[in-house]
């Protein structure tokens, strides 16, 4: 998309967004993030008033969540600014959310609505974003989030997984996402999104260390199983292959100076 604060890609139910700095990805994916499954704002629509001052998403480097709640949101959005402010801009021919965006939100919106993701029958139905200074790492675990919204046999095995661990382990990691920030409902994603990312590690940033030295030798039993298992549940429920849906290097290098360049020449208006 030319001219976007961000890089794209679509492939099957994927939507891949890559940001050159943490201010554009905030602004374009805060307000839809903290209406998805935010603690104290999930469902609520806020004005970019309300949301500075909510502080949404501090410290943010990756996001993602269902194409559906971005609808959602687009519908609550029009409830609050109501029916007389959310009509079309017949002269500029503008859509009617547009004025109620910022123009990182704008060029999210736009590009959706080019691929289709904003109808109800998308083939299209997750979106994950991640900067280009660390996309490799970043959406390798943003897509396991995918995988667990799209696969039942991945949500099982993880739920299988969960309940095998010794009492003790899971309490200790339980903590730990419970210190992060994490609702009980997605522990058992996270859970799988930091076990289950593939390439190469050094004993610094071993995944089984994720959760500590107690847990290491119960995380790598259950990642040794997740590394078995995810490629079936993306041929199975998702109907591709894990390394379809994974970019290939030149995009992301490819990506990094353009969008420093666009970076450096704007700013978010709102």
């Amino acid at each position: 998309m030319a001219g976007a604060s961000f890089w794209a890609h679509t492939h099957g139910p994927l939507v891949t967004l890559v940001f050159g700095s943490s201010a554009a990805q905030h602004a374009a994916l805060a307000r839809v993030e903290s209406f998805y499954e935010s603690v104290n704002h999930a469902g609520t629509y806020l004005t970019w008033d309300e949301a500075r001052r909510a502080r949404l998403c501090q410290g943010y480097e990756a996001y993602n969540l269902p194409i559906a709640s971005v609808r959602e949101w687009l519908g609550a959005m029009r409830a609050a600014v109501g029916e007389e402010a959310a009509t079309e801009d017949s002269d500029e021919g503008k859509p009617w959310w547009h004025a109620h965006c910022s123009p990182e939100e704008q060029d999210l919106l736009a590009y959706l609505t080019e691929q289709g993701g904003l109808a109800s029958e998308s083939g299209a139905s997750y979106l994950i974003s991640a900067l280009a200074k660390r996309a490799d790492e970043a959406l390798d675990h943003e897509r396991l989030h995918a995988l667990y919204y799209l696969s039942p046999s991945y949500r099982a095995l993880l739920d299988e997984l969960w309940t095998s661990m010794p009492r003790v382990i899971a309490s200790a990691i339980q903590y730990d996402l419970q210190m992060r920030g994490y609702k009980e409902s997605v522990w058992r994603d996270e859970l799988g999104a930091y076990l289950g990312v593939r390439g190469p590690h050094t004993r610094r940033n071993d995944p089984c260390q994720e959760f500590g030295n107690k847990s290491a030798a119960t995380c790598a039993e259950l990642r040794r199983t997740l590394l078995e298992r995810i490629p079936t549940c993306w041929r199975a429920d998702v109907g591709m292959e894990e390394a379809e849906l994974q970019l290939p290097v030149s995009f992301i290098e490819d990506a990094r100076p353009t969008l420093a360049a666009r970076g450096r020449g704007r700013r978010s208006r709102r």
